[in-house]
């Protein structure tokens, strides 16, 4: 294990970083153009099953995160307790109703 601490560990060093991107520009590619998603074929172009499992994996972690929000936001308990209350009433009316 490292003995340094944290703190004097730098993850970018400016120096090597400003020599990568002074390479970059020189080298005359567009960066946009480098980091351009295979989803941006043409119009017509059918999708390719790479781009479907993409777009499938996309949407499921999507869906995930927006479910581990909803459950770490506490809505879903308090939702839950809500139903139970609601339906509890409902079965104390039908039992006055059947009596």
């Amino acid at each position: 294990m490292s003995t340094k601490p944290k703190s004097a560990t730098k993850p970018l060093p400016l120096p090597d970083l400003l020599q990568d991107l002074a390479v970059l520009r020189l080298s005359g590619n567009d960066i946009a153009q480098l980091f351009k998603s295979t989803n941006d074929q043409g119009v017509g172009d059918p999708p390719t099953p790479v781009d479907e499992i993409v777009s499938a994996s996309s949407e499921f972690v999507q869906v995930s995160r927006a479910a581990i929000r909803l459950h770490d936001s506490g809505q879903v308990g308090s939702q839950g307790a809500r139903i139970e209350e609601v339906r509890s009433k409902y079965e104390v009316l039908l039992e006055g109703l059947q009596n």
